[in-house]
């Protein structure tokens, strides 16, 4: 996994010791430790929604509980961190799936862009950008080995 990291280094580093706090939350599915790394006003976009707000946020992961749960990651690709002391945007390729040795190849890379604000001298999670990338032509996902 590269990293590319722009701007405040300490801050970068902070943030991806946040990240690492973030997937396994994902990973245990820990709804509240999710919402604890959000500010309140929180928003999302992703490739089915638009929503806005702690609660709401809750609501979408808990969605998930039966999808998600068991032996599960956080992978992603292409990290690139432009930090700054108080705001920080982190963009990269991602997806949740299984552990095992053999890649699940149904379960597609996303883009994703994460804005993090510096809340009381916490980073938090501001918003996410979640997109699938798909060829106009064809309507089907763009596969990471397809990206320069």
């Amino acid at each position: 996994m590269s990293i590319e990291i722009t701007g405040d280094e300490q801050s970068a580093h902070d943030i991806l010791l946040m990240l690492k706090q973030w997937d396994e939350a994902v990973a245990s599915m820990d709804i509240q430790a999710l919402a604890d790394l959000c500010v309140e006003n929180v928003s999302l976009i992703d490739v089915s929604t638009h929503l806005t707000g702690i609660q709401a946020y809750k609501q979408l992961w808990r969605r998930y509980l039966p999808v998600k749960a068991g032996n599960i990651r956080v992978y992603r690709e292409g990290i690139k961190l432009i930090a700054q002391p108080e705001l920080a945007v982190l963009h990269c390729f991602s997806k949740v799936d299984q552990i095992d040795a053999i890649p699940n190849l149904e379960v597609f890379w996303c883009r994703t862009t994460i804005c993090f604000q510096k809340v009381e001298q916490v980073w938090k999670v501001a918003h996410q950008h979640i997109s699938m990338p798909i060829q106009l032509e064809t309507g089907l996902p763009i596969l990471l080995s397809e990206v320069s």
